[in-house]
């Protein structure tokens, strides 16, 4: 809470934080998904919110998702060559990607025990994907700069 008392009446502001307001520092969402429709529909949602956004097609190279200095991982869990949850694995075992928050998204919904098993911190059904996807990738940042404060 600020006042300023310059004038003769004091104007009081508050710092409201709303859950979409984490997109304002424009943080970079990495989107690993086969299905260029369901990317692009992704990519509009979270563009919308303000994040930045970079699609892949296909899983790149470990090295590639490393250096993209991602925010945030969205994987689907049924790519062609890998399985989301492996993928997951992989981030979750890079000194250099193991904070950054993963969401697995999948056309099936029982994926909780992989969820559980690589240790994704979110799970979005691409059924409902359009406010779902903006909301929890808000809460997934939000949860990861509280944590990293403690660090």
């Amino acid at each position: 809470m600020r006042m300023y008392s310059h004038f003769k009446c004091k104007i009081v502001f508050y710092h409201i934080f709303l859950p979409y307001q984490a997109a304002i520092v424009r943080n970079h969402i990495v989107i690993i998904e086969n299905d260029k429709d369901v990317l692009e529909i992704m990519r509009y949602y979270l563009e919308e919110a303000g994040y930045v956004v970079t699609g892949f097609t296909t899983f790149p190279s470990m090295a590639e998702l490393v250096f993209m200095h991602a925010d945030c991982f969205i994987i689907d869990e049924w790519l062609p060559n890998v399985s989301g949850h492996a993928i997951c694995l992989m981030i979750k075992a890079k000194i250099q990607t193991k904070l950054i928050p993963v969401i697995l998204t999948s056309i099936t919904n029982p994926i909780d025990p992989v969820t559980n098993l690589c240790e994704a911190d979110a799970v979005v059904s691409k059924v409902c994907i359009s406010d779902d996807l903006v909301r929890v990738v808000s809460a997934v940042l939000i949860r990861r700069m509280s944590l990293s404060k403690y660090r």
